[in-house]
């Protein structure tokens, strides 16, 4: 087996250890053809090598921006500490408090922005980002859950965008596919860039 071969087997276990493929038991039929099967309580999987592969290609879409030109929203509970430190390694802008109305929208805000990228946690929680993101005409790509509408959704990375460990370890990964794409990841770094460091204080797994 090719060393690239065990490190993508690697990160498809600790993905799914960490519950990136849990859905809801609730499917809309755009998510249809990310999902893998549905468990007896119900339960919808999603399909972990899909997940990755977009995780991938959002990496590459976000290298191809100026870092101050990609916003990344979550107000979601389990998103803000992941969504701080991605920018932290990134150096896109995050939002993790309420998203002001107006912000990509009304030039005349103290808060308003001119995003050429956006990326949002999820599309129902952050939807005011999602639709303001369209009427100015900026891409956007959503972590959607098996029961997340996709309308104005450029590129969906389908995963469990609500899970305690699911975000941290989601936001981990494309860190480093993103640093990876920007030809940037020295060992070194990659080293120093663990999951722990996206989890919130409280929310950090034991050591073994």
């Amino acid at each position: 087996m090719s060393e690239e071969k065990e490190i993508q087997i690697d990160i498809q276990e600790i993905l799914v250890r960490h519950g990136l493929h849990i859905g809801s038991r609730i499917k809309v039929k755009h998510m249809e053809q990310f999902i893998f099967k549905q468990r007896p309580d119900g339960v919808y999987l999603i399909d972990i090598n899909k997940t990755i592969e977009r995780l991938n290609i959002a990496a590459k879409f976000i290298s191809y921006y100026s870092p101050e030109k990609v916003v990344v929203v979550s107000t979601h509970i389990y998103g803000t500490k992941p969504v701080q430190k991605f920018c932290e390694l990134t150096g896109c802008i995050p939002i993790t408090e309420r998203f002001e109305p107006g912000s990509f929208t009304n030039p005349i805000l103290e808060t308003y922005i001119e995003p050429e990228l956006v990326l949002v946690s999820d599309p129902r929680y952050d939807r005011q980002a999602v639709v303001e993101a369209k009427i100015a005409q900026i891409p956007v790509i959503a972590m959607c859950s098996t029961d997340n509408t996709i309308t104005d959704v450029d590129l969906v990375i389908p995963m469990n965008n609500r899970g305690r460990l699911a975000l941290p370890y989601a936001f981990w990964y494309l860190a480093r596919r993103v640093l990876i794409e920007r030809g940037v990841l020295t060992p070194e770094l990659a080293e120093n860039i663990k999951p722990d460091d996206f989890l919130a204080i409280q929310q950090q797994e034991p050591k073994l």
